[in-house]
């Protein structure tokens, strides 16, 4: 067998598990097959199969596979919450399985049932006849959270220990007009210059610029509003946006995290400003050449998958006479995408695998550089 540690939640481990030539198994009923051991939460594991099913298990259905997790040291039982999966090669048939209970054993967790000897050789080998059991293993032990997050929301425009303030007001607040208007509306925050130098290079080079660091005197910004800029503030002391606020003020968020280099946040606000503007022929160009200027990636996919699907009405209505040239790569992309599209060229496989990035989509891209650690903007 093969074992293969994934990606997973802080409390949780989960490993691939994969059992080659599942055909060539005994199909004897109590007759179990061991994988290889693993380690996880301070014990030694492996998974136990019995491709016959098993006498011990509450009578599961005719021919069904059943599967166990064995604790391979002693010791105390840890709290531990066990999920079985299963994924067709294509990835279209999903199986998911867990036990009702943590122990059957004392040193293994209730049994459960996989499926069908049948549908598993039917539906779940890959093409070497192998079969990959996906195992999850949850701790359901309290384990206190690091206090840092939290300690770092307190210093959220803390009066007593900022060392920079920012005061914010409108363009029609500093007209003559509006002096007295000023004085009352215009917004304070403060804020720690350490903090914003290692979140936002832009703000800590306006504290670095600014006279006696913006700390007697404000440091005046004009181009964004309180509450938007309150927003940008409380997400770098790291505070969780709500939903409604995205919705709506997404445009503005993307503006002010594009401007003073917040990028994870406005990567966050295109995602909702997505899934939250409706684009027709009317909007398409505006909002392709935003996407185009901000860099906004996943926005500037969703304009393009609507130009190919709604091909027709887009080049009877819009003009592209505006649009920059470079755009039309990621047109192709879109079209890729959209459609489908074979290797119809009879590329090699280093030239497919490339095709293969260059039209995936916008999420599944920046979840692989940021699984590798790689700038995501």
């Amino acid at each position: 067998t093969k074992i293969k540690k994934e990606p997973c939640q802080p409390k949780a481990r989960k490993f691939s598990v994969t059992f080659e030539n599942f055909r060539d198994l005994p199909a004897v009923k109590n007759r179990g097959v061991h994988s290889s051991k693993f380690a996880c939460f301070g014990h030694e594991w492996r998974l136990q199969l019995f491709p016959g099913g098993c006498s011990g298990y509450p009578t599961p259905p005719k021919g069904m596979v059943v599967v166990c997790v064995e604790r391979i040291n002693t010791g105390k039982w840890p709290n531990v919450n066990f999920l079985f999966a299963l994924r067709s090669p294509d990835g279209k048939a999903t199986l998911q399985t867990s036990p009702s209970k943590p122990r059957y054993y004392v040193n293994t967790s209730d049994m459960c049932d996989l499926s069908t000897r049948s549908d598993i050789k039917h539906r779940f080998l890959d093409d070497k006849r192998a079969l990959t059991i996906s195992v999850t293993m949850e701790l359901t032990e309290f384990i206190a959270k690091n206090p840092l997050a939290a300690t770092m929301l307190k210093l959220f425009r803390d009066e007593e220990s900022s060392d920079v303030i920012f005061e914010i007001s409108s363009k029609e607040e500093r007209t003559k007009k509006r002096k007295r208007e000023k004085a009352s509306s215009s917004v304070q925050f403060h804020a720690h210059r350490f903090i914003l130098q290692h979140t936002s290079s832009e703000l800590g080079a306006l504290c670095e610029s600014s006279p006696e660091g913006g700390m007697h005197s404000p440091i005046l910004i004009n181009d964004i509003k309180a509450e938007v800029f309150r927003g940008l503030l409380y997400y770098i002391y790291g505070g969780d946006i709500r939903q409604e606020f995205f919705v709506a003020n997404a445009k503005e968020v993307i503006d002010a995290a594009d401007k003073y280099g917040v990028v994870n946040l406005k990567l966050e606000a295109e995602v909702w400003y997505v899934h939250s503007t409706r684009i027709t022929t009317d909007n398409v160009i505006d909002n392709l050449l935003y996407a185009d200027a901000k860099n906004l990636a996943l926005l500037k996919e969703a304009v393009m998958d609507y130009i190919v699907k709604n091909k027709k009405k887009v080049m009877k209505r819009v003009s592209f006479k505006d649009v920059p040239g470079d755009i039309y790569k990621d047109l192709l992309a879109a079209v890729s995408r959209v459609l489908e599209d074979s290797d119809e060229d009879g590329d090699d496989e280093e030239d497919e695998e490339k095709d293969d990035y260059a039209s995936m989509g916008i999420g599944a891209l920046r979840q692989k550089l940021d699984q590798r650690g790689i700038d995501i903007d």
